[in-house]
């Protein structure tokens, strides 16, 4: 029998894409800047929605021009990829028992771009978490929350790149970071700028 070619190939998580648009935020005005964008359980869908995405570089501040989006003209100024039932905040009960990974680099639009396209991919792929050491369970299966990329730009481009986790355990971190940084290198040449170097905050 011929194999079904509208066959959908489900994700082993469902993922929310979010948006947060420019202003202070507040916790009154939280729920007004951050917009999910899409939800997106499958293989296909991932792609119908990534492409039809502007990526960060087409958004954020280039140096030149703060990007207006859309028939509103609004400022985007963070992406957000979350687990499903994970809000992007620190406040989140699986996000308050870990912390972020992050980095905190001026960079150009090419390596911009593909460094969130290769978290993004290692997030949805799961290769980061799943690459690491299975002993002892220390993989780090099931730790990762999301991740965010955010323009922190004032007159120069600075952008912020993060990978949120549920736990603190020394093993896990270190596993996930060096699967971090092998997975945000793949596809460029890392002797350009050398490697990017992860620090650790705790959320609480």
């Amino acid at each position: 029998m011929a194999e079904d070619s509208t066959e959908l190939h489900p994700l082993n998580h469902e993922w929310v894409l979010w948006e947060r648009q420019g202003g202070a935020q507040t916790s009154d005005n939280w729920n007004a800047l951050m917009n999910d964008v899409c939800t997106f359980s499958t293989v296909e869908d991932f792609w119908r929605y990534y492409n039809n995405i502007p990526r960060p570089s087409e958004i954020f501040y280039d140096g030149e021009t703060r990007k207006k989006v859309g028939p509103e003209k609004k400022t985007i100024v963070e992406y957000n990829l979350f687990k499903k039932g994970i809000e992007p905040e620190w406040g989140d009960p699986q996000n308050a028992t870990g912390g972020s990974f992050f980095i905190r680099q001026s960079l150009d639009a090419s390596t911009l771009d593909m460094y969130w396209q290769n978290l993004v991919f290692g997030l949805i792929g799961e290769t980061i978490e799943n690459n690491a050491d299975n002993t002892a369970d220390k993989s780090g299966a099931n730790c990762i929350c999301g991740a965010r990329i955010v323009d922190k730009s004032r007159n120069m481009p600075m952008y912020r790149l993060e990978l949120w986790i549920n736990t603190r355990d020394a093993d896990i971190k270190e596993n996930i970071r060096n699967n971090l940084v092998e997975c945000l290198i793949d596809g460029l040449n890392g002797s350009r700028k050398g490697f990017p170097r992860f620090e650790f905050k705790e959320h609480s």
